[in-house]
């Protein structure tokens, strides 16, 4: 579990830490595309901090409940996307730029997991895989 939470806590911080590089570039070019890549990228790295607790959270519990749930939290998730996809949209409907910075905020969080997935970096160095240094 404590492998999860340390992943989960990095993957959160440089999930935002990208949202605001992200959000900064992109109101250099445009100020609605700004705050669609910050928008959707909060409203990943949310919808993903959301989903690893849960995950957490079932890991004790028995097969038969972790169906339900995970498609309940999934639906939600969804859910979430497409509220957050229709206030891009409503930011700029002529030219779709806000849409288009929250589908690619969006994005961001998988971007950071992918990172974090092959590079290793949320996991403990062999210094200190048992707790004391060698």
């Amino acid at each position: 579990m404590e492998t999860l939470r340390r992943f989960r806590l990095l993957a959160v911080r440089l999930g935002l830490l990208m949202t605001a590089v992200a959000a900064f570039g992109g109101f250099a070019f445009d100020s609605v595309l700004g705050k669609g890549l910050l928008g959707g990228g909060i409203a990943g790295v949310l919808a993903f901090w959301i989903i690893a607790r849960q995950t957490e959270k079932l890991a004790n519990l028995p097969r038969e409940k972790i169906h339900s749930l995970t498609y309940r939290w999934t639906a939600l998730r969804l859910l979430f996307y497409g509220v957050v996809l229709v206030w891009g949209y409503r930011l700029d409907p002529d030219s779709l730029r806000g849409l288009l910075g929250v589908a690619a905020g969006l994005f961001i969080i998988q971007l950071v997991v992918v990172f974090l997935g092959i590079t290793g970096w949320d996991l403990k160095t062999g210094d200190d895989v048992d707790g004391k240094d060698r």
